[in-house]
């Protein structure tokens, strides 16, 4: 029991050191205190990016919480023809709206 106890507490440490180093997207969920708040919508629908790093959700997507700061957010189309990318400047408890129309 005790060896299983361990190896699960390994395991998390190496996820958690793994999603630190990788550049942590952001999340939808409850904020927490120091987070900021975007709601993305896109014509068509897109790929949502902050950072250069994939999101894993697409437009129209509301809540998506990040750390307040300087960021760059990038939505590319489904079929990844289009693509715009904006940097932005947001602070903490701040909810911004983008509506980004990539259609030509």
């Amino acid at each position: 029991m005790k060896m299983l106890l361990l190896s699960s507490v390994l395991v998390t440490s190496l996820a958690a050191r793994l999603v630190a180093s990788a550049g942590v997207p952001p999340r939808v969920g409850a904020p927490a205190g120091d987070e900021a708040i975007l709601d993305v919508a896109s014509d068509p629908a897109a790929k949502i990016l902050i950072d250069a790093v994939d999101t894993g959700k697409t437009t129209p997507e509301r809540h998506l919480f990040v750390k307040p700061g300087r960021h760059k957010l990038t939505l590319v189309t489904l079929d990844g023809r289009r693509q715009r990318t904006l940097g932005f400047t947001i602070e903490a408890g701040e909810t911004r709206k983008f509506t980004v129309h990539l259609a030509q």
